[in-house]
């Protein structure tokens, strides 16, 4: 099946579901996606032992029209899209690594295709094995989900939909891995499948891990230039500044970002 995603992402993408792949138009600045595989993602996983699949995530990193490139490194930023399978990680949904940014940097995704579950824990600055904050953030296509400074995330798939998501992020620096890798991912894990009640498995490689706070995207952020349903890649054609909380987050407060 194609399915188009212009409406939501605002550039000439298509989800080719047969093939598990993006289709990029003319104009636009891409890559081959990196891929992200099972054997990549054992460390994190509740279920280390799990035979399949063995691809989980697709990354396409820097996309962009090819006309907005001077906008773009003008103010320090990058847009990835991510296409991410629905089939479970044995118990687990299916998820992506996660990780930390370094120092107080922030990112910013929307939802493409699909439901998503972004997982958000903040941990201690002396202890990374304790998390002071756990958020989980449920947002459908055309959602938009500020990720605060500090904050450490993971994308979950609940199915049964592939989910495409796309991101802005600041170009000057690169994720930090290694904290998940070393707690065997996050604080809890979500088991079961997209039509059973959800469970939240607290992992016991964290020392202490706070409870969850269920949330979801506020629809309109103002400061930010976010609307739900409006394409976000589009702020850097008509007002860049929206974007300067991604290389400038100690400017901005986060309060409301999430609607609980």
């Amino acid at each position: 099946m194609m399915i188009d995603l212009a409406s939501y992402c605002g550039l000439d993408i298509t989800l080719d579901t047969d093939k598990a792949k993006l289709l990029m138009g003319e104009g636009l600045n891409f890559s081959s996606p990196g891929i992200r595989t099972l054997a990549q993602m054992q460390e994190v996983l509740l279920d280390r032992d799990v035979s399949g699949p063995q691809e989980l995530y697709y990354m396409y990193r820097d996309v962009y029209r090819t006309s907005d490139k001077p906008l773009l490194d003008k103010n320090k930023l990058r847009y990835d899209v991510t296409l991410i399978r629905p089939e479970p990680l044995g118990r687990e949904l299916m998820k992506t690594a996660g990780h930390y940014h370094p120092g107080i940097f922030g990112e910013l995704y929307e939802v493409v295709h699909g439901r998503c579950f972004c997982l958000l824990q903040r941990a201690n600055q002396k202890d990374h094995k304790i998390i002071e904050e756990v958020i989980i953030c449920e947002a459908e296509a055309g959602s938009k989900i500020v990720i605060p400074p500090y904050f450490g995330h993971i994308l979950i798939n609940p199915g049964p939909d592939y989910l495409v998501t796309s991101n802005w992020v600041s170009s000057v620096f690169k994720s930090e891995y290694e904290l998940y890798k070393h707690a065997q991912g996050a604080a809890y894990y979500l088991v079961g499948s997209s039509d059973k009640k959800l469970e939240y498995v607290a992992n016991p490689n964290y020392k202490k891990s706070a409870k969850i706070k269920f949330v979801k995207p506020a629809a309109r952020i103002d400061k930010f230039g976010l609307i739900e349903n409006k394409p976000m890649y589009l702020l850097i054609e008509q007002n860049a500044r929206n974007l300067e909380f991604l290389n400038h987050p100690q400017d901005f407060h986060y309060s409301d970002v999430f609607v609980e």
